[in-house]
């Protein structure tokens, strides 16, 4: 079985972390090394941001920052020549300009709870890779969502046909036997 290239090993500080806050019936299916002492990691259920050590404003801890896929509104990959960072966006959250070298917590990647910092080409090519896993993840929630909600209107619809067939044989407009090859037909649909 070959390897999973979105699914790297993490040092044992992000690991540890990993560990602390993945349940049990999570499934890992991106698993991303940033710049610094930053992880990317996806679960079938959630994305995570996990970020430790001096260079990300974490030196005696940790920022772990966590999404559902139904808050997410992009994933999207900014590099330059040399450098750039991963950035998830979701409803509410104002993203500003990042800059990889910034030292300062308002536009440094490293720094933003929702970005992660990138320092190579092929970290920036799994990364935008990754995006395209997680918007199809998003869009194919969004899609169930949509399916269901379509599955209650119809259940609904169906619901107050009969209820108005009913009406009406109450009312005498209509014969029980008239009301029941009505409501046969309306099911079968």
């Amino acid at each position: 079985m070959r390897p999973n290239p979105l699914v790297e090993d993490l040092p044992s500080a992000l690991k540890l972390k990993e560990d602390e806050i993945l349940n049990n019936d999570e499934t890992i299916v991106i698993r991303l090394k940033g710049a610094y002492k930053e992880a990317l990691i996806c679960t079938n259920k959630r994305i995570i941001i996990i970020k430790t050590g001096f260079m990300t404003g974490q030196t005696f801890g940790s920022n772990i920052f966590q999404l559902p896929y139904k808050s997410i509104a992009t994933a999207e990959v900014k590099y330059k020549m040399l450098s750039g960072y991963f950035e998830i966006s979701a409803g509410g959250m104002q993203n500003t300009e990042k800059n990889f070298w910034s030292s300062s917590s308002l536009n440094s990647p490293s720094k933003a709870p929702n970005c992660i910092s990138l320092d190579s080409k092929i970290q920036a090519a799994k990364f935008r890779e990754a995006c395209s896993v997680i918007m199809d993840m998003v869009h194919g929630l969004q899609k169930s969502q949509t399916d269901v909600s379509t599955q209650q209107d119809a259940s609904e619809d169906l619901v107050s046909k009969i209820e108005r067939l009913w009406a009406l044989k109450e009312a005498g407009a209509i014969s029980a036997e008239e009301f029941n090859a009505a409501k046969t037909k309306l099911i079968s649909l």
